[in-house]
C-alpha cells in the first residue's frame, strides 16, 4: 500500500464494508475455501433470503487489526434488522453502521435489563475474549440529525423502550420526514419501494418493480426523476438507495473518524483511515480515505475508478487477479495489516 504524497500516513481508524466484502455469497452451498484451521461460517438469511458466509480467517484479521489499537467500523447498506441478526457472526468492532450510514451503534457492556445482547459465534482461532457476550448503544446524537423534519423525521425509529432491532411502528404512509415525504412521491409514481426495517433510508430495487419500465427504472438510477436537494442517493448491488443528505457512508465515516481520532479536521479521513470495499455506494468513502482495498469488484464504475487510481485503491479479487470471495478478502486484511504495522 502506497500512502498519499501530500500527507503522512497515520492510520488510526479502519473502515469496511460487509456484503461483497467481508461476506460473500457463493452461487452454491459449499464449504467455499475451507481449510482445516479456517472454517467457514454461514450467516442467517437476510430478509431477502440471501445467506452469506465470512471465512473464520477474516475474524482473526480484524481482531488482529484491533489489537494494533486501530478502531474498527463496519458499514453497511443493509437495514438495521438485518445487521443486529448478523452481529454474532461478523467481526467485533468499535462501531457498527447500517442503513448506508443512517444509524450508528457502539458495543457495550451486555446487560440483564436489554434485549440487545449478542453472543459471538465461535470461529476458528477464537479466544475466550472473543466470545464474550456483549450488547448495543445507539449513537443519539446522530440519531438526532436523521430525526430532523428535513431528514428522516422520528416516526421511522422504533418506540421508545423496544429493541434496537424492532420494526417501526408507524407505517410510511404515515411517517413525517422529507425522506418518506419523497418516498410517498415515487410510490405515487408506481415504484415498488423496500422500506421493510429502515428508518432512515428506503430502497428501490429493479427486480420488484410490477408496472415501472425499465427506462423508468434507469431515469430514476441516473437522477432525472426529480429529488428534494436535501435526499443523498447511492446504488448499492444494483439496487437504489435514498437517505438524508447528511447520511450516506462517508458523511457517517467522517463523523466517527472524528469522533474516534479527536479532530474536527475536514481531511481526517485522508490522514487516519482506510477501508475495505466493493460497490458504488463505496466510491465517496473509498476515494476519501486514505487507502482503500477491494477483495471483489461489484461494478463497472468501482473497476473504472480503481484502474484510474492505483495509488488509492488495491484490487485484491475479481478481474485480473486470481483470488476470489473469502481468500481475496483475507488477502487484503493481509495487506492492510502489513501496511499498519510497517508505519
Amino acid at each position: 500500500m502506497s500512502t498519499r504524497k501530500d500527507e503522512a500516513a497515520d492510520i488510526r481508524i479502519v473502515f469496511s464494508d460487509v456484503d461483497g466484502t467481508l461476506v460473500h455469497y457463493p452461487e452454491e452451498s459449499s464449504s467455499e475455501n475451507e481449510q482445516a484451521g479456517n472454517r467457514i461460517l454461514k450467516l442467517p438469511p437476510s430478509a431477502t433470503g440471501m445467506q452469506g458466509i465470512i471465512s473464520s480467517r477474516t475474524l482473526e484479521y480484524c481482531r488482529d487489526l484491533r489489537r494494533q489499537n486501530k478502531k474498527l467500523v463496519l458499514i453497511s447498506g443493509m437495514r438495521t434488522t438485518t445487521l443486529l441478526k448478523r452481529i454474532p457472526y461478523l467481526p467485533r468492532a468499535d462501531a457498527y453502521c447500517s442503513e448506508a450510514g443512517g444509524r450508528i451503534f457502539y458495543p457495550c457492556q451486555a446487560s440483564s435489563e436489554t434485549d440487545n445482547t449478542f453472543t459471538p459465534v465461535a470461529f476458528d482461532g477464537a479466544t475466550q475474549n472473543d466470545l464474550i457476550p456483549f450488547g448495543i448503544t445507539e449513537d443519539l446524537e446522530w440519531r438526532r440529525r436523521m430525526e430532523k423534519p428535513t431528514a428522516a423525521g422520528t416516526e421511522g425509529f422504533p418506540d421508545d423502550g423496544k429493541a434496537l432491532g424492532s420494526e417501526p411502528a408507524v407505517p410510511v404512509a404515515k411517517r413525517g420526514g422529507l425522506l418518506w415525504e419523497y418516498a410517498r412521491t415515487l410510490e405515487s409514481k408506481g415504484y415498488v419501494l423496500d422500506t421493510n426495517g429502515y428508518s432512515t433510508c428506503f430502497r428501490v430495487n429493479r427486480k420488484q418493480q410490477t408496472t415501472i419500465s425499465d427506462e423508468e427504472f434507469d431515469a430514476l438510477l441516473l437522477g432525472q426523476v426529480p429529488r428534494p436537494p436535501a435526499l443523498g442517493t447511492s446504488t448499492n448491488l444494483g439496487c437504489i438507495d435514498f437517505y438524508p443528505i447528511e447520511s450516506g457512508k462517508k458523511h457517517c465515516c467522517e463523523y466517527l473518524a472524528q469522533k474516534f481520532c479527536n479532530s474536527n479536521s475536514d481531511n481526517v479521513l485522508s490522514k487516519h483511515a482506510i477501508c475495505f470495499c466493493d460497490d458504488d455506494n463505496d466510491l465517496e468513502m473509498a476515494l476519501a480515505c486514505n487507502h482503500a482495498f477491494v477483495p471483489g469488484v461489484s461494478s463497472d464504475s468501482m473497476a473504472a475508478v480503481i484502474q484510474s487510481n492505483p495509488s488509492q485503491l488495491t484490487a485484491t479479487g475479481g478481474a485480473g487477479t486470481d483470488l476470489e470471495g473469502t481468500i481475496a478478502t483475507e488477502k487484503a486484511l493481509e495487506l492492510a495489516l502489513q501496511s499498519i504495522t510497517s508505519t
